[in-house]
């Protein structure tokens, strides 16, 4: 979330409306032109990057492009000419040929900063922070307090986990620029790495009140009342994000996911739908339908989707887990331990496969194969009250009364706490908020 167009325009508009003089002070001498058309053309360049970045204020980039490139065919070695290109190019999504843009606008001007900065900003957005935090400092050396560019290092900081000089940069940028709200969401993120929670739900609502329509912000407050597990006011603000840019999966998912969590399956599925329909070579959207589907009870619907979660993604536990679990409960038992067993093989440490594969022997009367299952979820989730009853169920039919007993007892203190647990702070799965089957009666006193 770098300082990007606007604020790189109006640092070229300023290079390329500066007095002569403090221009050819800041410049390395230009290639000469012989004969008596160097003058005119040189103005012909002007007039053309002039035209151009008016078309540029009003966001027509297509139409300014032609006039740039013709400038840069008149002189080819002006630099502000390259370095506009590099922007349009930029803008567009053409970053390959934007990078050598602006990088022949530096060989031929290197103390050009209006290119340095978009260089460094076009850097950063593709994952090179180390490249664009060089760019930055050296804008900073050249403009000192320059605002976008302190942003723009605070935030290259950031991104290299340099969160001590990112924060005094950020800090600085609140300064000269009262009006961002871009440092109060980095400032929060860094709250939120250092375990203040609240210092970072505030920055995230002062950006938020400085900017109604930032998705990241809006994604960065439900994700922390998500964490606190206050539910409905994660949705709240899932919402707004994906409202605001639907372009991002994980706006969809998490959306989707804190609904599954306040059991509102029906919304919930209205969500993952769209998002496998936006997404349909998305693995995790189908998976989610499935999930959805399966909250709702709609077994059909939800085989249907995890079975295209997989033609997507062979390998996934966690759709082979579910899978499992669908057909047991539509009859095709044999499949339904096969697939478990396939999952439960695919990763040792998966509690759903373990759980879901050793209750299905439960069902099955297989008493003596469930119990090992059984004690491998137990260890993978010692908290879950679900796998201890399917224990005690286990060794009671087995006629192993104090081990049974020993699992009632474990199972009614979990139980407890589940029921206290539940408002509490911490991670909760979205499966975990899926409906159980009705477990099996409790077997009667000897």
């Amino acid at each position: 979330m770098f300082q990007t167009f606007l604020a790189a325009l109006v640092m070229l508009v300023s290079f390329m409306h500066a007095p002569a003089r403090q221009r050819r002070q800041r410049q390395t001498p230009p290639v000469r032109e012989s004969g008596a058309s160097a003058a005119p053309k040189r103005e012909t360049v002007a007039a053309l990057l002039r035209d151009a970045l008016e078309l540029l204020r009003a966001g027509k980039f297509a139409e300014a492009e032609p006039l740039v490139r013709r400038a840069v065919a008149e002189q080819p070695s002006s630099a502000d000419a390259h370095g506009l290109l590099g922007l349009i190019l930029d803008q567009r999504g053409k970053l390959k040929e934007a990078e050598r843009e602006y990088r022949e606008a530096l060989r031929l001007n290197p103390r050009l900063v209006a290119a340095r900065s978009n260089l460094g900003v076009l850097l950063a957005r593709v994952g090179r922070h180390a490249e664009a935090l060089r760019l930055f400092e050296s804008v900073l050396a050249d403009a000192p307090g320059h605002p976008q560019a302190t942003l723009n290092l605070g935030a290259a900081l950031f991104h290299l986990r340099r969160f001590d000089e990112a924060e005094r940069a950020l800090v600085a940028t609140k300064g000269l620029l009262p009006g961002a709200a871009e440092p109060h969401y980095y400032l929060g993120q860094i709250a939120a790495l250092r375990g203040r929670s609240e210092e970072a739900a505030g920055h995230w609502l002062r950006a938020l009140a400085l900017r109604e329509n930032f998705p990241e912000a809006n994604f960065a407050l439900a994700e922390e009342l998500r964490r606190q597990r206050r539910y409905e006011g994660a949705a709240e603000f899932y919402a707004h994000a994906l409202a605001q840019d639907a372009s991002k999966p994980v706006y969809h998912i998490r959306l989707g996911g804190v609904l599954m969590l306040l059991v509102r399956y029906e919304e919930a599925l209205a969500v993952f739908r769209r998002a496998a329909m936006k997404f349909p070579e998305s693995a995790e959207a189908h998976y989610f339908v499935g999930v959805a589907a399966r909250g709702r009870g709609d077994y059909e619907a939800s085989e249907a989707s995890l079975r295209k979660s997989l033609l997507l993604r062979p390998g996934s536990v966690d759709a082979l887990a579910q899978l499992g679990f669908i057909v047991g409960e539509r009859g095709r038992l044999e499949e339904a331990e096969r697939t478990l067993r396939r999952a439960v093989s695919l990763d040792r440490r998966h509690f759903y496969a373990h759980y879901d594969l050793g209750r299905l022997l439960v069902k099955e009367r297989r008493y003596e194969e469930a119990i090992p299952v059984l004690r491998s979820g137990a260890e993978i989730r010692a908290r879950d009250p679900g796998v201890r009853y399917q224990l005690f169920i286990a060794y009671s039919r087995l006629k192993r009364k104090e081990e049974a007993e020993h699992e009632l007892s474990i199972f009614k203190r979990l139980e407890e706490e589940r029921k206290t647990r539940r408002g509490e702070g911490g991670e909760e799965q979205v499966e975990d908020a899926l409906p159980q089957p009705a477990a099996e009666p409790t077997p009667p006193e000897d």
